[in-house]
């Protein structure tokens, strides 16, 4: 439901009578389903972070550690290559742009 709230807010469509437009309300959003197992491994968050680079501009993720304020996590080897990959080969040689949501875990 998050993912589909912020695609949402991307591409919504311009004068569609509702209320807002989109950031970005001619683009196209992609969904890759990577959450829906009760663990989460490197190799299954580097697959999503390197899926169709060529075809995907922007990659936005919005999970990460839990946010209790003590935690510190970020990607591991096989994810970092995949980033590292996208930014300086994907889009065909322009790179891939990768944005990660910060600090939306607190009870306010």
């Amino acid at each position: 439901s998050h993912g589909t709230r912020c695609a949402g807010e991307v591409v919504a469509a311009r004068d569609n009578g509702v209320c807002g437009v989109g950031v970005a309300y001619d683009s196209k959003v992609a969904g890759i389903r990577m959450l829906d197992q009760p663990y989460m491994t490197d190799m299954i968050e580097a697959n999503s972070m390197g899926h169709e680079p060529n075809l995907i501009d922007i990659y936005s993720a919005s999970w990460g550690p839990t946010d209790d304020g003590k935690t510190v996590d970020g990607p591991r080897n096989a994810t970092m290559r995949a980033i590292v990959r996208g930014v300086n080969e994907g889009r065909n040689g322009l790179g891939n742009i990768y944005v990660w949501a910060s600090g939306d875990g607190g009870d306010d």
